[in-house]
């Protein structure tokens, strides 16, 4: 009986050891710990630089009130990958979502669009909400939540 105890123990020891792990687990995180904790997603790395749930003023008026998002995206893979702002989602902890409405760059703000990376190429964005995002909040990257994210 001894024998067969240890023989199921080291059976079920190695079933664990070996288990496929999900592709990332969700990260509970601090606003401040995003830029050191990229997120993964479909070969891309995301990581946030910024992320402020409203702004008071904004140097444009219709940006007052919402939620901004600062981010680096790489392609680590060795072909092009493809990424939609649309894909990432922030729910704050009373349940509104807030999307990607305006893309920020020097000249202009635009509605963000999809694009394509180079393999071993990054580029950096700023995305403007659809609203203001209490904290509390979940980031979901395309189906998937990959985390939760405190003040």
């Amino acid at each position: 009986m001894r024998r067969t105890t240890s023989i199921f123990g080291l059976a079920v020891t190695l079933c664990l050891a070996f288990k496929p792990m999900s592709a990332q687990e969700i990260q509970n995180l601090k606003v401040s710990e995003l830029a050191t904790h990229p997120l993964q997603a479909n070969g891309l790395s995301i990581t946030i630089t910024g992320l402020n749930g409203h702004q008071l003023i904004a140097s444009v008026p219709r940006w007052a009130g919402r939620a901004r998002v600062r981010m680096s995206i790489e392609n680590k893979g060795t072909s092009f990958q493809a990424f939609s702002p649309f894909d990432l989602c922030f729910v704050g902890s009373d349940g509104v979502q807030v999307l990607p409405i305006y893309e920020i760059n020097k000249a202009d703000d635009s509605t963000p669009l999809a694009f394509r990376i180079a393999p071993a190429a990054r580029l950096s964005t700023e995305y403007v909400m659809t609203g203001r995002l209490n904290f509390p909040a979940k980031i979901y990257l395309g189906d998937r939540l990959v985390a939760k994210v405190a003040e």
